[in-house]
């Protein structure tokens, strides 16, 4: 008989993000690599609901017994990561800022926006646009990644054809390889690794 392993069974991890097709392909993406944790992905429509309902969301999280929260919020038009951090309630901002080890709450700015984490994968990228040419840029963060992704829809689909972000994003999270767009974008990166740790870290406390 095996050892147990109390954490397979009850580590669930609580994620913020402003939009559909951002839940969408997280969820996908986060339940195919981390196996045996449960990630409640919920979807708070825009930014601005996303900033302000942070309060009220950490604290679902904790009542649900969740071993961590993450907030991921796009950096879109403001200037600095710092600028978007500053955006949030005073509360979560000082628990944010906890020490890593044992910090709680994380919030991570995905840079210009979460489709660029897409970008980040030229390989995943042309396996569902074959039409399209494109390679990775050596930071997606620095694209403007919504004119980009038109761009190779359209080469895919035809230049008539709108840009579906929710078929985007299931179909390219059934591709999509974290080790490689790590290399290609700092805040996906930032946001991988420290999920990663948080939950190596919770496994070796259980």
């Amino acid at each position: 008989m095996g050892t147990r392993h109390p954490w397979r069974n009850s580590l669930k991890i609580g994620i913020a993000v402003q939009g559909p097709s951002d839940r969408e392909f997280l969820d996908k993406v986060l339940h195919k690599h981390f196996h045996g944790i449960t990630f409640d992905v919920r979807n708070l429509k825009s930014q601005h609901k996303l900033i302000r309902q942070a309060p009220a969301l950490l604290e679902t999280f904790r009542g649900a017994g969740y071993c961590a929260g993450f907030i991921l919020v796009d950096r879109d038009d403001s200037t600095c990561i710092s600028a978007v951090f500053k955006l949030f309630d005073k509360t979560i901002q000082e628990t944010a800022r906890q020490p890593r080890d044992s910090r709680y709450l994380h919030i991570c700015v995905a840079i210009r926006e979460l489709e660029a984490w897409y970008l980040a994968d030229s390989q995943a990228i042309a396996a569902i646009f074959p039409k399209a040419s494109y390679s990775s840029a050596e930071e997606t963060g620095s694209l403007n990644a919504e004119a980009k992704i038109r761009d190779i829809w359209q080469q895919q689909y035809g230049s008539c054809s709108a840009v579906n972000k929710i078929d985007l994003a299931k179909t390219i999270s059934t591709k999509f390889h974290p080790a490689k767009a790590q290399t290609r974008s700092k805040s996906f990166a930032y946001f991988w690794n420290m999920l990663g740790k948080k939950i190596a870290s919770v496994k070796m406390q259980s």
